[in-house]
């Protein structure tokens, strides 16, 4: 099983400036030392894709379908040696019909959402400056969801993705951070009953401080 996930983060203001009435930063890094900066997903801007498998007689049919993503959040900080980490991810995906023949009856894939379990931490992270650093994580994420068919909800098991690297950049000043995500798992990354298999996840994803 093989999977890819790669991360960029951006971070752009005008001064070093603060909200009325919170702290004042004077960088990136200073900020993000200061504690855990929360990023929230714009769904406007963010996009993603599943790729399945699904039983047709005795063989499998293939598809791709696109997924809106309805919102997300990633928070993250650095130590006194400027390492960074992830404390949060996670990303709601809106619904996702199935192909009624699966079922005989209409049916959709519900409460999606992709998440980290748990905080993770570079083993070394490049700042060239107090505002620009690169770094490498290792996720291992986790897949929820549930199934709807014929009316009523069934919560699934939660499915735990093969750990993925990511790739990090920050960049910008200290009020205010933006960031950009591309994730690509691919794999057996759940199978349902042998009559549906995810085998690729692609997200794109668009995330800003709320200041």
């Amino acid at each position: 099983m093989r999977a890819f996930l790669a991360l960029t983060l951006f971070a752009a203001a005008c001064s070093s400036s603060s909200p009325e009435g919170g702290p004042s930063y004077d960088s990136v890094r200073d900020r993000l030392a200061d504690g855990q900066t929360r990023m929230l997903v714009t769904s406007a801007a963010s996009t993603g894709s599943i790729t399945a498998k699904r039983r047709a007689g005795d063989g499998w049919t293939e598809g791709t379908t696109p997924v809106t993503i309805e919102s997300g959040e990633v928070a993250a900080k650095v130590d006194a040696k400027g390492n960074l980490t992830v404390d949060k991810l996670t990303v709601a995906l809106a619904d996702i019909e199935i192909p009624e023949d699966v079922f005989k009856k209409p049916a959709q894939l519900t409460d999606l959402r992709v998440s980290l379990p748990k905080p993770v931490t570079a083993d070394a992270t490049t700042w060239t400056s107090d505002d620009d650093a690169t770094t490498t994580l290792t996720l291992a994420l986790d897949f929820d969801w549930a199934i709807h068919v014929n009316g009523g909800s069934t919560p699934l098991a939660t499915q735990h993705m093969p750990p993925v690297t990511v790739n990090v950049m920050l960049t910008g000043a200290g009020d205010h951070i933006d960031a950009s995500a591309s994730l690509s798992a691919t794999g057996e990354l759940w199978n349902w009953a042998d009559l549906i298999e995810m085998t690729q996840l692609d997200l794109s994803l668009s995330a800003s401080t709320n200041d």
